[in-house]
């Protein structure tokens, strides 16, 4: 049995739809691929960050340590010294230590002979456990400190390495996106990225910070002074500044989801609080304020369910490249 041929019409949908299709395709494959390639660089870019984030967090808890350790031994110096003081005075009163001495000799009751003699041991070698207390205190630090020295010009260096990297990354990758013709934000039906721009990010929730804390959001590394963009439509409830989070604002969407963005430069114009903003709408500037300051520009970004306790944004964020 032969098979029927389509019409003329069907033959002309199927084109048309063939062309739509072929309109609608994102980007050329090979673009595609290259602007994937510097996205996957850029991110690794952004976890070697957050890795010399944790490493600079255990030195400042060392320098921490270190520094108590040292305030302990000020202050054992400074009760000793005062015992030792009290007792030249009363080796003085005596008439020197040869008096002191005399006295302590020529002592008639036993008792007290070997009372004496009792303490002065005591006295002695709670001062020789002292000095090598100290001796050993004093070595440990110096050895931390240099340490704590050479830790931090590594970390400094491999700072500026990452930063330089990341802006070469950055251009690198606005360039690639120009040619396959897409969005500088890419988003889906309703979130998009809370940087403009190239932008990069890696799953750091829970990583060590000072102080014992726990990273709980997701640092979303940008050029400076980019644009911050609401990531779905809802109401600005809150702007702050001060504090660990330096400038910051607070969204929540529809849903009662509250979206906090940390370290910004400052605030769009007309952005206050109750202002309603819909998906990438400007609502301020990329920048490092709070605790941030002197590192690379970002926003520290935390997802909220339902208002509730922090939840990794990390997913989510992914999902809306």
């Amino acid at each position: 049995m032969n098979a029927k041929l389509p019409s003329t019409n069907s033959l002309t949908i199927v084109a048309l739809l063939t062309g739509a299709l072929l309109l609608t395709t994102p980007l050329p494959l090979a673009l595609g691929v290259e602007v994937s390639k510097v996205q996957s660089q850029l991110d690794a870019t952004a976890a070697e960050y957050s890795r010399l984030e944790t490493q600079l967090a255990q030195i400042d808890d060392e320098r921490a340590k270190l520094e108590a350790d040292l305030k302990a031994a000020d202050k054992i110096i400074a009760e000793k010294g005062a015992l030792m003081q009290l007792r030249a005075g009363a080796i003085y009163k005596k008439g020197g230590v040869s008096a002191y001495l005399t006295d302590l000799l020529m002592a008639t009751d036993p008792n007290i002979f070997f009372r004496r003699l009792h303490f002065m041991e005591i006295l002695g070698k709670g001062d020789t456990e002292l000095v090598d207390g100290l001796r050993v205190t004093q070595s440990r630090a110096d050895d931390m400190m240099a340490d704590l020295a050479a830790a931090r010009d590594a970390q400094a260096k491999l700072v500026r390495a990452q930063r330089d990297k990341r802006v070469e990354l950055e251009a690198k990758l606005k360039g690639a996106r120009s040619a396959a013709k897409v969005s500088k934000i890419r988003s889906f039906p309703s979130f998009t990225l809370p940087i403009g721009g190239p932008q990069a990010f890696t799953n750091s929730w829970g990583a060590p910070r000072s102080g014992g804390r726990r990273h709980k959001g997701t640092d979303v590394m940008g050029s400076c002074g980019s644009p911050v963009v609401a990531v779905t439509d809802g109401v600005i409830t809150s702007l702050r500044s001060g504090g660990n989070a330096g400038i910051s604002a607070y969204l929540r969407a529809g849903n009662g989801d509250v979206f906090v963005y940390m370290h910004l430069r400052g605030y769009a114009s007309g952005i206050r609080s109750g202002s309603r903003v819909t998906t990438g709408q400007k609502i301020g500037v990329n920048g490092n304020t709070g605790n941030a300051r002197g590192g690379p520009c970002h926003v520290h970004f935390e997802w909220h369910k339902g208002g509730g306790s922090a939840v990794n944004p990390y997913p989510l964020l992914n999902s809306a490249r």
